[in-house]
């Protein structure tokens, strides 16, 4: 079944109701499968045939998706990209993947055969009589190329087959659960795997999608409040927003659902946003780009296993992998590996053979190595421990540095904390803290959860944690401002980037 299918079947039991919500209003799933079949007959007026990959650097809004869904439907491949990336950072991507035609600026797609600027494509889209012709797509054809963030190198396209792609919808359905009736905010960037998923999961229901950016975060409340919204995928920055505001209006909600993946809000302020929304749960999961999701945990075990990412999803099996290649058993770290129906298919233009996450099984399938570590319980739950590059070895100790702000945030008064990696193994452990405590407060705290390895050197308040574009804990401009000043300042974030919720801080950094 291709993904476009999923689609295609709502428009046609659920014409009349509401598909996707953005500033620019609401379509219905007819309306939107109009749009659709305008956009596919000016995919193919631009030449652009099967197989093919058309990038797209727009942003939250209906054209997003109507685009995605009409290059889908032709047979070609959308190459989503993130519209704040710089003209040389989508010029890689462009060329990485000979693209056909990049909706983006001059600049950025000069390497492509085709450039149409966003505004100017969705302009020509609406004034295209519509086409209604479907190409036959197979199973195992590209449906999606996804750009790693590139933190390790070069950014390298994720190869996404329809077959994998509606695997995981399933999947991860199946133990979230999405309804016909449910409303779904994203707030996440569609180029961004999270969110893009969250329209499939509306499309494989038939709900209703409401699409914000991050400049309407002052009107979340009353956007939640307006179209009823029932389940809201997070990052940490938007459970703090969506906290603060709720705690100054206490405005009743339909909210029952709060998903996180990636980076995950520290337990104390998950325990004050679902307090802030009576009647909501927390799903919380692990997954990559490489295979979308690995882990749910199941929410009614989050009160009693808050530190797990879940069970494998249906489908996926999980493995803890030794330096020396063994499996491990249940207790003990080692790296995540990962084999089933929801890996992809690979990176873009790199043959299997020198790919050293994903690698050939005995049967022919493809296993994917992580690079990150973890371990299981002995009842099959997977507790996250950190990424390959969140990895030091202290005092003669490996250990992840998501191990010790997880700590760090369980400190009462603690919304958020960021671990530097030391220079050296013996270099200073510096944490980053937003906070209403002080340093010999929480270094206190620490002291009697941690081990001397993991405790930190040194304890800097910070008044805001600077964010990346897809909304997580910016690791590196924290460790430019700590690293630039030595003292607890405000970082200042670049242009565009955004940031928590701000707190002037009064305390000096703390030698420990």
């Amino acid at each position: 079944m291709p993904v476009h299918d999923l689609f295609e079947r709502c428009r046609v039991e659920r014409p009349d109701h509401p598909a996707v919500v953005d500033s620019d209003g609401t379509l219905t799933y007819a309306e939107l499968g109009t749009a659709v079949d305008r956009a596919a007959a000016w995919l193919r007026g631009r030449g652009v045939t099967a197989g093919e990959r058309v990038v797209h650097t727009g942003g939250n809004d209906r054209a997003f998706l109507t685009l995605f869904y009409a290059t889908l439907r032709i047979g070609a491949v959308f190459v989503p990209v993130h519209p704040e990336l710089t003209d040389q950072q989508v010029g890689h991507i462009v060329d990485d993947c000979s693209a056909a035609l990049a909706i983006s600026s001059p600049g950025a797609g000069e390497r492509a055969r085709d450039t149409v600027p966003v505004a100017q494509a969705w302009q020509e889209v609406l004034r295209t009589p519509a086409d209604g012709g479907t190409a036959r797509v197979p199973d195992d054809g590209v449906a999606l190329l996804i750009y790693t963030s590139g933190t390790t190198g070069r950014p390298k396209g994720v190869v996404c087959p329809h077959r994998q792609m509606v695997a995981a919808v399933g999947a991860v359905n199946a133990r979230l659960g999405y309804r016909a009736d449910d409303v779904v905010l994203c707030r996440l960037p569609l180029s961004f795997d999270y969110g893009l998923y969250q329209a499939l999961l509306t499309a494989l229901t038939g709900g209703t999608l409401v699409l914000t950016g991050r400049g309407s975060d002052i009107v979340l409340l009353k956007t939640i409040e307006r179209y009823g919204v029932t389940v809201v995928p997070l990052v940490p920055s938007l459970a703090q927003i969506l906290t603060m505001i709720q705690r100054r209006k206490r405005r009743p909600t339909k909210v029952r659902l709060f998903t996180n993946t990636g980076a995950r809000p520290g337990r104390l302020v998950m325990t004050a946003l679902l307090d802030a929304f009576p009647g909501s749960v927390f799903a919380s999961m692990y997954g990559m780009t490489e295979c979308k999701r690995v882990s749910i945990l199941d929410p009614a075990e989050y009160a009693t296993h808050p530190d797990s990412v879940g069970r494998p999803i249906p489908g996926d099996h999980v493995r803890i992998v030794g330096a020396d290649g063994r499996t491990l058993p249940p207790g003990e770290t080692g790296e995540i590996v990962v084999w089933g129906e929801t890996v992809m298919a690979g990176y873009w233009g790199v043959p299997i053979e020198e790919q050293n996450r994903y690698v050939r099984r005995a049967d022919g399938s493809l296993e994917l190595h992580t690079g990150d570590q973890g371990r299981l319980d002995d009842d099959g739950r997977l507790y996250f421990v950190g990424r390959d590059d969140d990895m030091i070895k202290r005092r003669g100790i490996r250990l992840g540095l998501t191990e010790i702000e997880d700590a760090a945030e369980r400190v009462p008064g603690v919304s958020a904390a960021v671990a530097l990696k030391p220079g050296t193994e013996d270099g200073q452990l510096r944490l980053a803290v937003h906070t209403s405590r002080t340093p010999e407060e929480i270094r206190a705290h620490l002291a009697r959860q941690l081990d001397p390895a993991r405790l930190p050197d040194r304890i800097v308040p910070i008044d805001a944690v600077p964010l990346t574009a897809n909304g997580k804990p910016d690791r590196k401009a924290v460790e430019r401002l700590l690293s630039a000043s030595g003292t607890a300042q405000t970082p200042q974030p670049s242009p565009g980037q955004a940031t928590t919720q701000t707190r002037t801080s009064t305390h000096e950094p703390v030698e420990l």
